[in-house]
């Protein structure tokens, strides 16, 4: 039941802030962030909301999908400021035990209110009378085994596409501050540009849903990739200023920000609704691998040549 695993995650979500604010040494932080935060982070993270979402919409995916990522986006965004505000308001081991006791009796209710197929309560996906086409071809397909959807060049077409850019995302925003002041400006405007991004992502999410059901994800790639690209290339100008490094960031958040929905909009289409769950975990794990290595290889650059310019024309 996805209902009671993402009830799970939002008990490992508060539990994980409560165990922090116990801790006496970093060490215990990292092991609640390996125990706790990756278990909540999966169980009523991306991955169950796309399967969620891909049982619930079919024709109507796409918009389903960039609202509910719009969300994540918008909670990065805020969720920030609340634990600051807590935190400036209270000792922090109290204020996140507030805030462990606010995010349990939130998002555990909220998650019991999950059903699980539409067909659990005599409904259709996307609301229709009748169910739509693409659910009948996804429903007709056989469930698929991992290692189909391993040996499936499509699977890895999307991994390697995502990985790229989700890579180079998360290696220029780690990277960000030290990009600023080596161009002799203050690193304030490092924390604005990472509004900037923030904001544009956001921004990103929302033009998904409002295109990707009418356009397609073929061109919605080639936007995403295009834009990304054109926003790494704005950044091996760095030293033109800060409103070129502006430009490039905000063309990362807002056309490379794409590819983040289009991951789970092609999951269920590639391999068929009854295995996007299988998929979605297969993908962010291959993903994963190389988001661990990209900030530290955008170091290792700059460190060799002095200039993140290299890293940046490679992306």
């Amino acid at each position: 039941s996805l209902r009671k695993l993402m009830a799970l995650g939002g008990a490992a979500l508060s539990a994980g802030y409560a165990a922090i604010s116990f801790t006496t040494s970093f060490n215990q932080v990292l092991v609640i962030f390996a125990v706790l935060f990756a278990t909540a982070n999966v169980l009523i993270g991306p991955v169950a909301a796309t399967v969620l979402l891909s049982r619930w919409f079919a024709e109507k995916r796409g918009r389903a999908m960039g609202i509910a990522i719009a969300g994540i986006a918008a909670g990065g965004f805020t969720f920030s400021m609340i634990i600051q505000g807590l935190i400036d308001a209270y000792q922090w081991r109290e204020a996140l035990r507030i805030l462990a006791g606010v995010l349990l009796v939130w998002t555990v209710p909220a998650a019991l209110l999950v059903v699980d197929r539409p067909s659990d309560r005599g409904l259709n996906p996307d609301g229709a009378v009748s169910p739509p086409e693409t659910a009948k071809a996804e429903l007709a397909r056989a469930p698929v085994t991992v290692r189909e959807i391993l040996s499936n060049p499509a699977f890895w077409m999307i991994a390697g596409t995502v990985a790229i850019v989700t890579g180079g995302m998360k290696g220029m925003i780690t990277n960000l501050a030290p990009l600023v002041t080596d161009q002799g400006l203050p690193a304030a405007k490092a924390a604005l540009l990472i509004q900037i991004y923030t904001a544009c992502g956001f921004v990103a999410k929302l033009n998904f849903a409002a295109m990707a059901d009418r356009i397609g994800p073929r061109t919605l790639m080639f936007v995403a990739l295009g834009g990304f690209a054109a926003g790494m290339a704005c950044l091996t100008q760095a030293s033109a200023g800060f409103p070129m490094i502006a430009l490039g960031t905000a063309l990362i958040g807002l056309l490379g920000g794409l590819m983040v929905p289009i991951e789970s909009y092609l999951a269920p289409r590639v391999c068929g609704q009854r295995a996007v769950g299988r998929a979605m975990g297969l993908l962010a794990g291959t993903i994963l691998f190389v988001l661990l290595w990209t900030p530290p290889l955008f170091g290792l650059i700059f460190d060799l040549t002095g200039s993140y310019t290299g890293i940046f024309w490679s992306f």
